[in-house]
């Protein structure tokens, strides 16, 4: 058996061939089967697509006000690079009790740490936005220390961040004077 034979094998669902053993009705050792998810109020189809807010209403209109056509195609994404996602830097006024840092992306990014310098010591993350949920579990604020690129601190799990949002840092400085805050994502964004 070829790598091609074996890669559609996989897409279709079937591991294995030969099969061993097994009930004609139930599969057989070395088969694999090909789970459908079914979501209620969505139509049966073989395979889970990703759904969007208002892709229906726009795929399923025939024409336009004008009488033109709408052509309408599901994002296509080729390729995942693995980057960073700069926040520049912001100064943070002493005795600030929270000054917003926004941080927009130009294509979808996947965060899998978040790193500030160690340099600086005193600021607090009191709130991390992201589509107006606060991602933390208080406003009570975390050190920055905790996030360094020293830090052996467990790290956020972040979640997919969009073109449209991106995240929204609030930040309070309780020491005396202005500190800078800056720091990057490392993570993966896609390209259509």
């Amino acid at each position: 058996m070829n790598a091609d034979q074996i890669a559609n094998q996989l897409l279709q669902g079937q591991v294995g061939s030969p099969a061993v053993g097994g009930y004609p009705h139930h599969g057989q050792v070395g088969d694999a089967m090909n789970v459908v998810p079914m979501y209620p109020g969505r139509p049966a189809a073989g395979n889970v697509q990703p759904y969007y807010v208002g892709v229906p209403a726009v795929a399923s209109q025939s024409a336009d006000p004008s009488g033109q056509s709408v052509q309408y195609s599901q994002p296509v994404y080729v390729a995942g690079d693995v980057t960073y996602l700069g926040f520049g830097s912001t100064s943070i006024p002493a005795g600030s009790t929270g000054t917003s840092v926004d941080v927009s992306t130009t294509r979808p990014f996947t965060p899998q740490k978040m790193g500030c310098p160690s340099t600086v010591l005193g600021l607090l993350i009191t709130q991390v936005n992201i589509s107006g949920t606060n991602l933390l579990a208080n406003s009570q604020g975390i050190p920055i220390e905790l996030l360094s690129e020293v830090s052996t601190f467990p790290q956020v799990l972040w979640p997919t961040l969009d073109t449209a949002t991106g995240v929204e840092f609030m930040v309070a400085n309780p020491t005396g004077g202005a500190l800078v805050f800056s720091g990057a994502f490392y993570g993966t964004q896609v390209r259509r």
